[in-house]
């Protein structure tokens, strides 16, 4: 088995680029009376299937004092509905074996289950019934509050990154919504009521505002009549307007200190760019994506031979761009100071800025530049293997307003990009006027 995985690993870093221009399974589309966009990809490997319903909503659509509604909302639905009493959903599909999960992201909120293509029906019965009837008490809702609250206890306000880096997008989103946290600000938690999660989940959870991703061991005849049948009679609602992210354009250097203790010093820079649906081309967002690999992603990559292994500067470091954004997003370092060493946040950001500086004179080699792309490349190639990532691209996808099929084209782009392009796009939006930082001091030196 791991021999079969070498080769296959083998020949995706030998062949040149375009062999991965090809073109997706067979993937079928429909759309019902309500508006219920559904897309089918057929992958009979095995019979499983990975079943996705989308709602087009998230933390981006949450206006100022409506932070963590969409999270909230997600910790509610399947509470109870006309069919199934408290709790009762969650415990039907795990007695079938179909595992279950649900995320909140900036511009979605997503229900995941992976089951055997026989447990298909039920899955959908649930996720119908949970679109047009979900219901749940004061008492219940108060209950899951104080679970909410303890959860961004532990996963944002007791992590030092956690809140290095949602400090960090509160400065670098000057007007857009991205600069609200998923989970919401504790103050919104706190005040958050009944009236306003009901009138959420009546004016998003629709299915005109709803993509059914199905991807598996399944046929689109077979996928379309069980869709009908569950979600059919399900009438299509008004929907709120959409107010898209939309960020400043002038926007000037930002800057951020934050006093807590910790035993080292982070850094946490940030350029506001546009993504690949705010891009004025395709090529635009994809060379960003080829130029975040180059930053940080292998061992090879200028920050980490310099400030890593030959200075010791650092003791780890990380790059990610926001590609798939409904508005503009951000291109993000993340540094870690070493223990051992005494230079300042501020210092580091210095010997960063000459990295990222050299990469707009000097052009990288074309070897560098192969493997990049070949990288990235692997990646999705690799991420493919699994039905619920393939699900989980369509959904993503779609739900910003690109087609399903948009990340198809990026082998095709990435082959085409240069090391002139790098340099390029390095000198357009690495830059002070785009760029942001939060810095965290480590402990006093003490002197000897």
């Amino acid at each position: 088995m791991k021999s079969h995985f070498l080769v296959r690993w083998l020949i995706a870093l030998c062949l040149p680029a375009p062999v991965y221009a090809n073109t997706s399974p067979a993937t079928h589309v429909f759309t019902l009376d309500s508006g219920l966009k559904v897309i089918v990809r057929e992958d009979h490997r095995a019979p499983v299937v990975a079943s996705q319903l989308w709602y087009k909503v998230g933390a981006s659509y949450e206006q100022e004092g409506q932070t963590g509604l969409s999270h909230a909302l997600e910790h509610m639905v399947f509470k109870g509905s006309s069919k199934l009493p408290q709790g009762e959903a969650l415990k039907v599909l795990e007695s079938l074996g179909v595992s279950a999960n649900a995320t909140t992201r900036p511009d979605a909120t997503f229900y995941a289950q992976l089951q055997a293509n026989n447990r298909l029906a039920v899955s959908l019965e649930i996720l119908a019934d949970q679109m047009n009837s979900s219901r749940w008490s004061e008492t219940q809702l108060q209950t899951e509050l104080k679970v909410i609250q303890q959860e961004r206890r532990t996963t944002a306000d007791s992590s030092l990154w956690s809140l290095i880096n949602e400090r960090l997008k509160t400065i670098a989103h000057v007007a857009s919504t991205y600069k609200n946290p998923v989970l919401g600000w504790m103050h919104d938690i706190d005040r958050l009521n009944n009236l306003a999660l009901m009138q959420w989940y009546q004016e998003w959870y629709a299915p005109n505002n709803a993509l059914l991703v199905i991807v598996g061991d399944v046929t689109p005849d077979q996928v379309k009549a069980l869709v009908t049948e569950q979600f059919g009679a399900i009438a299509a609602r008004p929907l709120p307007t959409a107010r898209h992210p939309i960020e400043l354009e002038r926007l000037g250097r930002r800057a951020l200190q934050l006093r807590l203790p910790s035993p080292n010093a982070k850094l946490a820079m940030a350029f506001n760019v546009p993504s690949l649906k705010t891009a004025k081309d395709p090529q635009t967002a994809f060379g960003l994506l080829l130029l975040n690999e180059l930053l940080t992603s292998s061992d090879s990559s200028p920050i980490k031979v310099r400030l890593m292994h030959e200075q010791g500067v650092l003791a780890g470091t990380f790059s990610h761009y926001d590609l798939l954004n409904r508005g503009d997003g951000l291109l993000r370092i993340w540094a870690e100071i070493s223990p051992s060493r005494a230079e300042t946040p501020e210092a580091v950001e210095r010997l960063i800025w000459a990295q990222l500086n050299e990469l707009k004179t000097t052009p990288v080699s074309a070897q560098t530049l192969e493997r990049a792309k070949r990288r990235i490349i692997t990646k999705r190639l690799y991420a493919h293997d699994q039905i619920e990532k393939q699900a989980s691209e369509i959904g993503e996808l779609e739900s910003i307003g690109l087609p399903w099929s948009t990340l198809d084209a990026q082998a095709q782009a990435l082959h085409a990009l240069t090391t002139a392009d790098i340099q390029r796009l390095a000198s357009t939006y690495l830059t002070e006027n785009r760029f942001s930082a939060t810095y965290m001091s480590g402990p006093e030196k003490k002197n000897d």
